[in-house]
């Protein structure tokens, strides 16, 4: 009940809508009616006016005659008698010209009356002449008694002569008065049929707004049912669960919802409702719902509708036919059969030329005799209405018929653009209807091939399987690829960084232990290779990142011209021996760019080794400029910095599969040229990742060009950066607990650390080798290393020992060293102490967003850890209070180095048998008095019982151990704290 009140209120809106549209109307008609009565009514009171006017005027101009004459009458029959009876007349004509004339001038001084006032100013001036050269002199002489000269014909020749003159002026001045009066009279005609024929326009306005309110609610009652046709139809087809949706139209609304209504019970019923008779009426339903797809019924109601609304008076319609491939008479209204073509051909006539050129074309005859040249064949044979207006019918780009339209007047822009509207809809029908008509023919065709459509079908789901099952398998073997990359590459640092490390250690000779010039050489050759080595596993790994999308930008302003320099310097010794010319062109205004530096970096440094790798003669040009795109909704700014070499170029089919990884040109297995093939591909991959791209142009034999394009501005970061910091606090950081018992590692006594000026650092890693290289690198320099190898302990060592620094791995067992940085930065005793990360990982954003102060990734070299050890130092070294040791800084900051003149004992706790040389070697070379211990059971008994100076634990704990000596796990509670982003001063 509420959806039918519902409706009936909508009902009534719409109905509301078309009387106040039928108000308007009828009030646009009244005020048209009002119009032209007011416009009437003022035309007859001025007509009237004139009318007046034109009378007044005639009368003056009589009078004003009728007083001249008095006066000559009077003059003449005193000059005949010399009786001054005759002088009356004179005189009462001279009073009442001059009083007619003032009323007459007055009557004219309007501007519309130019003409006629010029013409009383000459009989005025006719008047006057008479009365002052003859009438006055002729009464003067009557005075004289001067009868004879006055009678004298000359004289009266004289006066007839001027008073005929003055008869002319009074005839033109009435001939000008009535000319500018009829001229009056017509401007007041122009301005009343100009008022009338608004008045008409405001009604041919008002109808047309009430033809076309009623055609749109035609055409919405149309649309409306059209939903319920084609939902009818569905239903009809079998489709029981097709349902009306809403409909604007109030009646059309509750026919659906009656519809909707119907169908559900049917629905509900449809087993039981097995009746042939109801399954009859159903068909015979359908069939009438399709009786709308008949095109002559439409074309006829096509036609007749659009003859009266566009104020035409023939219309024709031809349909192609395909066969004959000519156009044929398809309906028509108001055309005489007898007198039109039927047929016509491709270009055949007017109508074949518009069909044939696809182009609307009107034709417009004509008044003049040369209409006998527009005799064109067309449905009225050589017969022209005054308009004809042709359209052809398309779809899309295929031809279905054309329309012709004809009127006896010029048909409007307007008619004929909404004919170019309604020609669509007309292709459409007819589309539909011979699409219809070809898929009735096509049914039985469909059938047969439905057969063999569904074996295609049953292939086609077996292929789809079987590539899914390969693109699966494809993307797990693509994973475990990056992973084993991964994996790999991290497996292969770490032996390589002890093996760098050593080789550095080794080429550091002292005066004791001096290293022949041949083991020097293959020193030098096991760190070069091992270099090498490292570039290659590097170069893998940072592609794995890339590809796996972990790949950090650390951006930052980048100095181009610098960079670009250091790179000339680091390549000059291949470029002196290839004896190549490398030279660099940096615009003034391109110099400062944002983005990474190392990444930048690298991709200039492969393109530019790339470039002299493959360069015999020449040189090679670097050249970087600043250019404006437009991009997007603004204007981008960006840098491009082009390698260019006169090399052996790249054929151009070759030139989309070198970025491609391990690609090289030359894959013999005697080629002329070294490398792994991943270079172009690292440069590709990091130019994408700073926000660039990479263009190549070369000719074999000529020399290649690489151009990397890239943003002047960094991109936001921010959003990466809260994304890593997310994925690393939400990792199961073990609480830091504080422990108020014994200390499970032995300390150095305070007594012998108050008497060194050297700086306390605690190296957690858990690979011996990586502890003993660090301790190597920091001899003969300003810190002692404490090394740490079970991360457990390693809160306990730090807050034990207060250290100047801590060096700090990242891939540990048990903790790991994200969780042993949250711990140190969330802890008041120990957040001010500076960490280093020491690791294989470049995760520099996550490092530095924990807190880190640097971040340094191995192989790291002996220069870089001390200099970073001095800057850290210098600015966060703590004093030691506790333990009676200060730091002389002043003495580091002059890198000074106070010598012991005794040196004191150091505890060294190892369980790897390997180490034992190393340990004789370094007592070797620094002289320190070293105690071997194999095993930390009983580190804390030893050194209770004589304390070291320093102890260093390079013991891998036995992770099954549940000895507390043995897994070290005393950990100080702490209290939270908020995460620091530290920013570092210097990117290492």
């Amino acid at each position: 009940m509420k959806d039918r009140l519902r409706i009936r209120s909508q009902h009534r809106r719409l109905i509301d809508q078309l009387k106040g549209r039928l108000i308007f109307t009828i009030g646009l008609l009244v005020c048209c009616f009002i119009l032209t009565s007011t416009v009437g009514i003022a035309a007859v009171n001025n007509q009237q006016q004139l009318g007046e006017q034109k009378v007044a005027i005639h009368n003056d101009i009589s009078v004003l005659l009728q007083s001249m004459v008095d006066q000559e009458t009077g003059l003449r029959g005193y000059v005949t008698t010399d009786t001054p009876t005759f002088l009356d007349p004179y005189n009462s004509g001279r009073n009442q010209y001059s009083q007619i004339f003032q009323n007459l001038k007055a009557r004219l001084s309007n501007a519309q009356f130019q003409s006629t006032s010029q013409a009383l100013d000459q009989v005025d001036i006719s008047a006057k002449r008479w009365m002052t050269t003859f009438a006055d002199p002729v009464f003067t002489k009557m005075q004289a008694k001067n009868f004879a000269e006055v009678r004298d014909e000359q004289t009266q020749t004289q006066g007839k002569t001027l008073f005929d003159d003055f008869r002319a002026k009074i005839t033109h001045l009435q001939n000008a008065s009535d000319d500018e009066l009829a001229n009056l009279q017509s401007a007041a005609s122009l301005t009343d049929y100009g008022a009338l024929a608004a008045s008409i326009l405001f009604a041919i306005i008002a109808i047309f707004w009430l033809s076309q309110t009623f055609s749109r609610f035609a055409i919405q009652q149309r649309e409306q049912l059209s939903l319920l046709q084609e939902a009818a139809v569905a239903f009809g087809a079998g489709d029981l669960n097709v349902r009306v949706e809403d409909l604007t139209d109030a009646d059309m609304r509750e026919v659906g919802y009656t519809f909707n209504s119907m169908a559900t019970i049917l629905q509900e019923q449809q087993g039981a409702l097995k009746d042939r008779d109801i399954l009859e009426q159903v068909s015979r339903i359908n069939a009438l719902l399709t009786d709308s797809l008949n095109l002559t019924d439409l074309m006829e109601q096509f036609l007749r509708t659009i003859l009266p609304l566009l104020d035409i008076q023939v219309a024709a319609f031809y349909l192609l036919d395909r066969q004959s491939n000519q156009l044929r008479l398809f309906a028509s209204q108001g055309v005489n059969t007898e007198h039109i073509q039927e047929t016509f051909a491709l270009g055949e006539g007017l109508i074949g030329r518009v069909a044939r050129d696809r182009q609307p074309f009107m034709l417009t005859s004509t008044q003049s005799k040369d209409a006998t040249y527009f005799q064109i064949k067309t449905i009225y044979g050589t017969v022209l209405p005054a308009g004809l207006y042709h359209l052809p019918v398309l779809q899309g780009n295929d031809l279905l018929g054309e329309l012709v339209v004809g009127s006896l007047y010029p048909i409007s822009e307007q008619t004929r653009n909404v004919l170019n509207v309604a020609i669509t809809n007309v292709a459409a029908a007819v589309s539909n209807t011979q699409a219809y008509a070809h898929i009735q023919a096509q049914a039985q065709e469909l059938a047969r091939w439905a057969g063999e459509q569904e074996e295609a079908n049953r292939v086609l789901r077996q292929q789809r399987d079987e590539l899914s099952a390969l693109n699966a398998a494809l993307e797990e073997a693509n994973r475990a690829r990056s992973r084993f990359l991964s994996t790999m590459s991290h497996e292969l640092r770490t032996p390589l960084t002890s093996i760098i490390g050593f080789g550095q250690m080794l080429l550091r000779t002292t005066a004791k232990s001096p290293l022949t010039e041949r083991q020097t050489g293959n020193i030098d050759r096991i760190l070069k290779n091992a270099q090498h080595l490292l570039t290659l596993i590097n170069d893998v790994l940072d592609l794995a990142k890339v590809e796996a999308g972990r790949m950090d930008i650390n951006a930052t302003e980048v100095n181009l011209a610098d960079l670009l320099g250091s790179l000339v310097e680091e390549t000059r010794s291949v470029a002196l021996e290839r004896r190549l010319r490398v030279t660099v062109d940096v615009a003034s205004d391109a110099t400062l760019i944002e983005t990474d530096p190392l990444k930048l970096r690298q991709i200039v440094l492969n393109l530019l080794s790339n470039a002299l790798k493959f360069t015999e003669k020449g040189g090679v040009t670097i050249t970087a400029r600043k250019h404006t795109t437009n991009a997007g909704q603004g204007d981008s700014e960006q840098v491009s910095i082009a390698v260019k070499d006169s090399g052996i170029g790249i054929e151009p089919e070759l030139q989309a599969r070198i970025f491609e990884a391990f690609y090289q040109i030359d894959n013999s297995n005697s080629r002329n040229y070294a490398g792994t093939g991943l270079g172009l591909s690292i440069v590709r991959e990091f130019t994408t990742l700073l926000g660039g791209k990479i263009e190549i142009e070369s000719e074999p034999g000529q020399g290649t060009t690489f151009t990397i394009i890239l943003p002047l501005h960094a991109r936001d970061l921010q959003s990466l950066q809260d994304l890593r910091l997310n994925t690393l606090t939400r990792q199961d950081l073990p609480p830091p607990r504080f422990n108020g018992g014994a200390l499970s590692i032995p300390l150095p006594d305070s007594s012998s650390l108050a008497d060194n000026d050297e700086f306390l650092v605690v190296a957690i890693d858990d690979n011996p080798d990586v502890l003993q290289l660090i301790a190597a690198s920091l001899e003969q320099s300003p810190y002692r290393v404490v090394g740490v190898q079970d991360a457990t302990q390693a809160l306990s060592v730090i807050q034990a020992l207060k250290p100047h620094a801590v060096t700090l791995d990242i891939m540990m067992p048990k903790v790991n060293g994200w969780q042993i940085l949250h711990q140190l930065k969330s802890n008041p005793a120990t957040a001010m102490i500076p960490v280093i990360l020491l690791t294989v990982l470049e995760d520099r954003s996550a490092g530095y967003v924990l807190g880190a102060d640097e971040y340094l990734v191995k192989p790291v070299a002996r220069d870089a850890l001390i200099a970073t050890l001095h800057q850290l130092t210098n600015t966060y070294a703590p004093l030691r209070e506790e333990t009676g040791y200060q730091v002389s800084t002043l003495a580091m900051m002059n890198g000074e180095q106070s010598q012991s003149s005794s040196l004191k004992p150091i505890l060294l706790v190892h369980n790897e048998p390997n180490v034992h040389e190393l340990i004789e070697r370094l007592v070797q070379e620094t002289g320190y008095d070293l105690q071997e211990i194999e095993g930390g059971k009983d580190v804390i008994q030893l050194i209770e019982q004589s304390p070291p100076d320093l102890l260093m634990l390079f013991m891998q704990v036995d992770r099954k151990s549940e000895s507390k000596e043995a897994d070290g796990e005393t950990i100080v509670e702490s209290h939270s704290s908020p995460i620091q982003e530290a920013s570092p001063e210097e990117d290492m």
